[in-house]
């Protein structure tokens, strides 16, 4: 099946579910079905609808957007394509969670307990702060900083309706090394990584 261009993926997945509530595997498997072989990070922006992509993050969003560390040989890896919430502004940038460094099933779990606590239907956005995620286990090991002339693409605009499908969006690529001559990461390492520094193991 291929992308109809004047529809994104997020309005063609709630078209299809039409109100009902659905399990994960079918939204894994629609997404899989709509995405096929354009089940990428451009494949998602191109298809994306105008007005839901700016030069700027929307916050009470996700936001998905391609990155180049400033710091990149320093780090242990890094996420080329971060699906973001932000939480906190700087003069040059935002700090947020980034859902990738997560595997799928924590992802849902962290998505869930956020929408039900601070999620607000009515205006589309999941509004948090630092105070909010300090405590929960799931959160803080996903926090970045990103730095705004380090974005090198528009940023996708995800409200509250599509987190669910953002999340599941095969879109992350985890890499190492300085950025010009970087080298793959599994993403199985990095979430067991990740799982490591959440369970002190």
């Amino acid at each position: 099946m291929t992308i109809n261009s004047h529809v994104s993926i997020f309005e063609e997945i709630r078209d299809s579910a039409d109100g009902r509530e659905l399990s994960e595997r079918w939204y894994r498997y629609k997404v899989k079905q709509i995405l096929g072989t354009r089940g990428s990070f451009r494949g998602v922006m191109g298809d994306a609808e105008p007005h839901n992509r700016s030069s700027r993050p929307k916050w009470g969003n996700m936001n998905l957007f391609w990155y180049e560390p400033k710091t990149a040989k320093k780090l242990p890896y890094y996420d080329l394509f971060p699906i973001v919430l932000p939480f906190k502004k700087h003069r040059n940038g935002f700090t947020g969670i980034n859902f990738h460094y997560l595997p799928i099933y924590m992802r849902i779990k962290l998505l869930n307990l956020l929408d039900a606590g601070y999620g607000d239907e009515n205006k589309g956005r999941l509004q948090v702060f630092w105070n909010d995620l300090r405590n929960l286990k799931l959160a803080r090991p996903i926090v970045r900083r990103y730095l705004a002339p380090n974005v090198h693409s528009l940023f996708l605009h995800i409200s509250l309706e599509d987190m669910f499908v953002g999340v599941l969006l095969p879109v992350e690529k985890f890499y190492k090394g300085e950025y010009r001559a970087k080298r793959g990461v599994s993403s199985r390492v990095v979430w067991n990584d990740i799982k490591g520094i959440m369970y002190g193991t």
